[in-house]
């Protein structure tokens, strides 16, 4: 099984609908198929909105983002369908009522769930989003996933909710517009790998799309964290794709990972220090 967290450069089409094909290639790329979980950033379904003349301010991309965001959920939906794969949209703007809130499509053969960010930045909240509603801990085939969107990674007390519910994955996407703020959510990542004893999946936007105010800067780096352990990375790096540029961070024998955290908790064993491993001690 693998996990492919994408670092996902959005671009401008002539026409709706053509971003379907840059995701249906991207997808062949990386040889998508029913053992495969993929993770798309946050803001990506924005693309989907990305055609024709468009000169709005911020607002005017909230709506024109939720009013073309069920038709992007459909895309992936053909996706899944298409592939066997399991998909985590990218997130984008939808509306709940009379808000409007981020949130994300996990869809994978065997059903689908919406997730949404918990925590809106302080330029979300001047834009008015309303704060989303706690999404459940999927039992996929994969393992149990929960979602942390971008910022909410930031919190220790939102991953702990999802892990103490027996989450053994945690995918958070992401779209940050600095330097700083891609190092605040690697953070996040790595915190939360390390409190929880659990995978991590960071999938950053990246590029620049100056037709759209809301995310014309993009950075970051998409990485698949674990706690550096025993029989782990030194860095607790399990992959990475390139810095600020498109492409996949894999993660071949997912099922092995969940599997020996399940044993872990499964025996209730803490993790060996470093000198219960020296043998000369």
């Amino acid at each position: 099984m693998r996990l492919i967290a994408a670092t996902w450069v959005p671009v401008w089409h002539d026409a709706p609908d053509l971003w379907l094909d840059r995701y249906r290639a991207a997808l062949a790329e990386v040889k998508a198929d029913h053992d495969t979980l993929v993770i798309f950033p946050e803001y990506a379904a924005m693309e989907a909105a990305f055609y024709g003349d468009a000169p709005l301010d911020a607002q005017g991309w909230m709506r024109r983002g939720a009013d073309h965001f069920a038709r992007y959920c459909d895309g992936i939906r053909a996706l899944v369908a298409e592939t066997g794969a399991t998909i985590l949209s990218g997130s984008g703007f939808a509306s709940s009522g009379s808000r409007v809130v981020n949130r994300a499509l996990f869809c994978a053969p065997e059903g689908e769930t919406f997730v949404e960010k918990h925590m809106p930045t302080p330029y979300e909240r001047a834009l008015n989003m309303a704060a989303g509603h706690p999404g459940p801990v999927i039992d996929t085939r994969f393992g149990k996933i929960a979602v942390l969107i971008c910022y909410d990674s930031e919190f220790p007390h939102l991953a702990r909710r999802y892990v103490e519910a027996g989450a053994e994955i945690l995918l958070v996407p992401s779209c940050t517009d600095t330097e700083q703020g891609a190092s605040r959510v690697e953070i996040g990542c790595r915190a939360r790998a390390l409190e929880g004893q659990v995978l991590v999946a960071m999938a950053p936007l990246v590029g620049e799309v100056t037709q759209c105010e809301v995310i014309d800067v993009n950075l970051g780096q998409a990485r698949v964290f674990c706690a550096p352990d025993v029989g782990a990375p030194d860095d607790g790096i399990l992959a990475q794709g390139p810095r600020n540029a498109p492409g996949f961070a894999i993660l071949d024998g997912l099922e092995r990972r969940t599997r020996c955290r399940a044993q872990r908790d499964a025996c209730q064993c803490p993790r060996p220090l470093a000198r219960e491993r020296d043998p000369s001690l």
